[in-house]
């Protein structure tokens, strides 16, 4: 009843096609009745036949009709199947999606990242096998029941030897298909860990080449693949049990049966009709049986692979529940810090830190290695929530914003931007569809010319994280992607570094330019910028300090300390 419990469980995180899945329901039971008729017919044929009684005729036509029958049934099965497939996938990727996207950056600390890999290409489909194994499992048991009905009314003797047969072989099967389950989770596990050791190699592919490490980690992939592989052929070892087995016992039963058939038949004169009826429906059991043994064994395992995806699907972390439907979306790009503080792995990054942001003002951050310039930018993508105090957009506290509104008016760019796999107006497109903009604000980053001079122009597909331009032109990408945003609050994370004198220039120009319709939040340590900003925003032990000036700075005394070093 337990596992039941958690079937059902499954099923409740993405919405249940309840019509069409009973229509999947419906035309498996009609598949297996029709069938169930079908040594009915051939018996009735063989009677009358052998009667010289004109009736053959029509039981033959019976049977014609009862195998169209079943072939248009199954036929509509696999159409209504096929639907099942293509909604549950669809819906599940979007949700998994989805749930990536507003959880925060500690889900890649909380679930293996190999396990979301093998999840997506292996897991996902599993949620429709499961509702067909289990329309099978619970079909196929009217079938048994139906066809035992069948076979005790034709003969009570045969119906007993069938039904103990049948006991034994189920009995064995379900040992075996427990077992089964218990080393296919071990094996989809140490699958996880080898997925894992893959993603290193290729985050850490520099690494690797520059360093004497590559026989050491191929060693702790060969140790990860020692374990899948023992889990394997554990698994492997009950599989080819059920396996032998479906053949073994059914096989000595038939054996029985077709002797005790004999002896009815030179001492009794049993009918030809009895044993080709027997014979038949015997055959169809154990066929009908081995389907529910393995259905059974397909609710196990799929169960498994489901119960995987519901794992990343139910996930909640710290931020699950925060954010809230506050959907104002005239934003003006004030942002207060109210005596906040932060913890990471129990050090102090902001102690009890208060102030102030105004809108449509360039505010540089500045400080040592380490002082939390990229966790301020973290806290205000409410990647974490802060320990205690409070962050406000123009009044309002940061977590009441609706998750849609909220990211749609604070954007990053990073030191090092991911460029998707795509051509260079796709990047683009994705966040604003003018091409009249894209190509305005392409120029005003000095991408422009450089575009123009490759073959295809803005129809150039850029490889994976565009690794066919250099750092410093997938810098400027970013940039522009940033300014093609709606976004009211620009955050960027030394923008500067992979770029030329000349280029940094008219970054800082544009940055100065762009203020009249953005807040704008900058990590440098580049003088020439500093000099420019509104406000600087010097920290450092847990503390901040703000400068309208870089001579207010350099009076405080900071300059000496190494800030800018």
């Amino acid at each position: 009843m337990e596992y039941l419990k958690e079937i059902y469980q499954d099923f409740k995180v993405v919405p249940v096609k309840k019509f069409m899945t009973f229509l999947f329901f419906l035309t498996c039971c009609l598949g297996y009745v029709v069938m169930a008729l079908f040594p009915y017919f051939s018996s009735q044929i063989i009677q009358y036949a052998t009667d010289l009684n004109k009736l053959a005729y029509t039981y033959t036509f019976y049977l014609g009709i009862s195998y169209v029958a079943y072939e248009v049934i199954w036929y509509l099965n696999y159409y209504i199947y096929s639907f099942l497939q293509t909604y549950y996938s669809d819906t599940i990727h979007k949700k998994i999606f989805h749930k990536i996207y507003s959880s925060s950056r500690k889900i890649t600390k909380s679930i293996d990242q190999g396990k979301i890999l093998s999840l997506v290409g292996d897991d996902i489909p599993c949620f429709c096998y499961l509702i067909d194994s289990i329309t099978v499992y619970l079909s196929t048991i009217i079938m048994i029941l139906v066809t035992l009905v069948l076979v005790f009314k034709a003969h009570f003797l045969f119906g007993l030897i069938i039904v103990i047969s049948l006991v034994i072989y189920f009995i064995f099967m379900k040992k075996n298909m427990d077992l089964f389950s218990k080393y296919y989770i071990e094996q989809k596990k140490h699958n996880d860990i080898t997925n894992s050791v893959y993603v290193e190699e290729l985050n850490a592919l520099k690494e690797i080449k520059t360093l004497p490490i590559k026989e050491k980690l191929f060693k702790k992939l060969k140790t990860k693949l020692n374990r899948y592989s023992k889990a394997y052929f554990k698994k492997r070892t009950y599989f080819v049990r059920y396996e032998n087995t479906s053949t073994i016992i059914p096989g000595y039963t038939k054996v029985i049966l077709y002797l005790i058939l004999l002896v009815f038949m030179i001492n009794f004169h049993a009918s030809i009709a009895l044993v080709i009826l027997i014979i038949g429906y015997y055959d169809q059991l154990t066929e009908s049986l081995t389907d529910l043994v393995s259905s059974y064994r397909g609710i196990r395992e799929y169960h498994i692979s489901v119960k995987r995806v519901n794992e990343i699907l139910n996930y909640e972390d710290d931020l699950g529940n925060m954010f809230g439907k506050f959907r104002n979306d005239f934003i003006y790009g004030s942002i207060v810090f109210k005596h906040v503080s932060y913890q990471y792995n129990s050090k102090d990054v902001f102690d009890n830190v208060s102030f102030e942001i105004k809108p449509n003002t360039l505010n540089v951050i500045i400080g040592p290695s380490g002082s939390g310039k990229t966790t301020l930018f973290d806290l205000l993508l409410r990647f974490y929530p802060v320990s205690s105090g409070k962050i406000f957009l123009d009044g309002v506290n940061i977590y009441e914003y609706s998750d849609s509104i909220y990211a749609s008016n604070i954007t990053l760019v990073k030191q090092n931007p991911f460029i998707y796999n795509m051509s260079i107006r796709d990047n683009l497109r994705l966040v604003n569809g003018s091409k009249k903009r894209q190509e305005e604000v392409i120029g005003e980053v000095g991408l422009h010319d450089f575009i123009m001079s490759l073959p295809k122009r803005y129809s150039t597909v850029l490889t994976q994280n565009a690794s066919n331009i250099s750092g410093g032109q997938k810098q400027l990408l970013s940039i522009a992607r940033s300014l093609l945003t709606d976004a009211e609050i620009l955050l960027m994370d030394d923008i500067t570094a992979s770029l030329d004198p000349k280029t940094t220039n008219r970054i800082i120009d544009l940055l100065v330019k762009s203020k009249e319709d953005h807040t704008i939040l900058v990590i440098t340590n580049r003088e020439d910028l500093i000099r420019r900003a509104d406000q600087i925003i010097y920290m450092n032990d847990g503390q901040v300090k703000c400068f309208r000036s870089f001579k207010e700075l350099k009076d405080n005394g900071e300059i000496e300390s190494g800030v800018l070093l």
